[in-house]
């Protein structure tokens, strides 16, 4: 069985899928922009991570994106941008953002420091998160100021986060709810930095969620109440949908991907590999791979409320 051609109807085809030229038709967008805008609206953009600029991945975010005229957030972080570079993967996120229907932006998740996020700032990203979440609430503003006054003259925005984010143990399990946000440190950060989007904790963690997780929504109420500005919630993944709806009720304006989109790729390649339908063409084994991703992608679009909204 031959892999499956692209879908005419999709950004797979780009333009003509003989031969195709590829022609910037969007200019990538801040991703701040589409949060506040999705804020205003009632809906949330997705954050996908395309695992430091990988190119299926990224193509697959921004072709369902296009499908689904849904805005959309590439998003990397530091520790997936170590092995391409921060300026390639900008490189190939911006391709694609600039080359999409729908708006693009480019954002850096969970940068660790001042000169990480300037670098991406250089590099072409459109927006950076700085993540002082582990610290005392006194730094996490010293830091976040910094990186809005480097964001401010390169018209990028900027996420923060109180309230550290946990990373579930390998069973799934969170052994301890160690992240749960003060109100009285949203509002401060608000208040006093000028950032544009806040990450919170609720009960959120990065992994896989081993049953259903105790996402606290009235938290989240009252959380929404004392920030300013868009909230945002990490560790989309195996979050229902009806907990999905319910944080965008509430305040939730941006949702992170990464976890459930970066193990199904690495399991659907193994599966195309081994079906050997591939004749020894990277490239074959890839397109395979792209459209399995999508639907993963396209469910949560959907979560999201983001579908037709450009």
């Amino acid at each position: 069985m031959p892999p499956p051609k692209p879908d005419s109807n999709s950004r797979a085809s780009f333009d003509n899928p003989d031969f195709p030229v590829n022609t910037p038709r969007m200019p990538i967008v801040n991703a701040a922009d589409i949060v506040t805008t999705a804020h205003e609206e009632g809906y949330a953009v997705v954050q996908v991570n395309t695992n430091g600029g990988n190119d299926d991945l990224t193509r697959a975010i921004v072709e369902v994106a296009d499908e689904m005229r849904s805005p959309v957030i590439l998003g990397a972080y530091e520790a997936n941008l170590a092995y391409r570079g921060v300026e390639y993967a900008a490189m190939v996120m911006r391709w694609y953002a600039e080359r999409a229907d729908a708006p693009v932006a480019v954002h850096l998740d969970h940068g660790s420091r001042p000169d990480v996020c300037r670098a991406a700032l250089d590099a072409g990203f459109t927006s950076v998160m700085i993540d002082g979440s582990h610290l005392p609430i006194d730094e996490n503003i010293a830091l976040v100021r910094q990186v809005v006054d480097d964001a401010r003259s390169a018209g990028a925005g900027v996420e923060a986060e109180v309230g550290e984010l946990q990373r579930l143990d390998p069973d799934g399990s969170m052994s301890e709810v160690k992240n749960l946000s003060d109100p009285a440190e949203v509002a401060r950060i608000c208040r006093e930095t000028g950032l544009d989007m806040l990450a919170v904790g609720i009960g959120n963690a990065h992994g896989f969620y081993r049953g259903r997780p105790d996402i606290r929504l009235d938290l989240l109420e009252t959380l929404a109440e004392a920030a300013t500005v868009p909230l945002v919630l990490h560790g989309g993944t195996g979050l229902e949908r009806d907990v999905v709806a319910g944080s965008i009720e509430r305040g939730i304006a941006k949702v992170n991907l990464g976890t459930l989109i970066r193990t199904r790729y690495v399991q659907f390649t193994a599966d195309a590999i081994a079906a050997q339908e591939h004749q020894n063409h990277p490239w074959r084994v890839a397109q395979v791979v792209v459209e399995r991703v999508k639907p993963l992608i396209r469910e949560f679009l959907e979560y999201a409320g983001s579908a037709n909204r450009v």
